[in-house]
């Protein structure tokens, strides 16, 4: 989930407390239909250009009505072969998205009806017992040899969110790729509320990475939900690059690589996105690690067999 540092909002069941934040990392990626291919690419491409970052990457957002969407359009340099081969698989999904700094843990199913499950809490630890658990199923993965397009779906989500549509679209592009990642969602009252609280409180100051002014050359950044919005998806991009950066390396130091790359990535817009020191973090998703791992192999429950009589 992720994307977003998070403040807690109302008690959920047994007392928990999740950010709202936190709720939107559930979302992940986007919702409506994309264009054409080469249209596509040609509008991911301007908004790169026009992108204030200093790098290939850019971020927007928008909020109607009830409808929230949030992308990233942002150019990498790795084979797009190498890549569509390997992000069709949920357990690589996993990987990145445990990155976040929301994502107490994710397991995934394989088979007739795939899904990932992301448990997703407060920045600080959490065991995924005490997270709010989130089910996306994959409803399609498509591949071509110039094109790979990957959706996610959850109809009900914590707060009354509901339908999560989720697209990860990776396309060729010179020696590299071009990849958009967009979410949509749908807030009901409960989650209005909580969001009003949240920007009237903790995430008052908070802002994203829209430039929307100046003032005496320092650039004035998009706040509010859209910029909540704008945190979370970019920690979740920030994911998949250090998930490939760092794919080439030996199995053993994989997961403490990917970590001090995600934390390295993200800390390079510290207004944004710094949430915890750099040791913590990497202590805690170590401890968050072994849980995750704990439940992607523990056995199925066993069902209970109740006396008739």
């Amino acid at each position: 989930m992720p994307r977003l540092p998070l403040v807690p909002f109302a008690p959920q069941s047994g007392c928990r407390r999740l950010p709202l934040g936190a709720l939107l990392a559930l979302a992940l990626l986007a919702g409506h239909p994309l264009p054409a291919l080469a249209d596509g690419a040609e509008e991911w491409l301007a908004a790169i250009a026009e992108s204030p970052l200093g790098e290939p990457i850019a971020v927007t957002s928008t909020v109607r009505g009830g409808v929230v969407e949030g992308a990233v359009y942002a150019r990498l340099p790795y084979s797009f072969e190498l890549v569509s081969s390997e992000l069709e698989a949920l357990s690589v999904w996993c990987e990145i998205t445990f990155l976040h700094i929301n994502i107490k843990s994710c397991v995934y199913r394989e088979g007739e009806n795939p899904l990932l499950r992301l448990y997703v809490g407060r920045a600080r630890y959490e065991v995924p017992e005490y997270a709010e658990p989130v089910e996306l199923v994959r409803r399609s993965a498509q591949m071509d040899d110039d094109w790979l397009l990957i959706e996610l779906e959850a109809d009900r989500g914590p707060y009354g969110t509901r339908d999560y549509a989720i697209i990860v679209h990776v396309v060729p592009h010179d020696t590299g790729i071009l990849v958009n990642l967009e979410y949509s969602l749908r807030f009901g009252l409960i989650a209005r509320l909580a969001a009003r609280v949240y920007l009237a409180t903790g995430g008052r100051d908070r802002v994203g990475f829209t430039v929307v002014g100046d003032d005496n050359g320092e650039a004035q950044y998009i706040g509010g939900l859209e910029g909540m919005i704008e945190r979370n998806v970019m920690r979740f991009y920030l994911a998949l690059q250090a998930w490939l950066d760092i794919r080439d390396r030996p199995a053993q130091e994989q997961l403490q690589a990917r970590l001090e790359r995600w934390f390295d990535l993200t800390d390079e817009y510290p207004r944004q996105l710094r949430e915890l020191d750099r040791e913590t973090y990497l202590d805690q998703k170590q401890r968050e690690y072994a849980n995750q791992q704990r439940q992607q192999h523990a056995p199925p429950p066993r069902r209970r067999i109740l006396d008739l009589d």
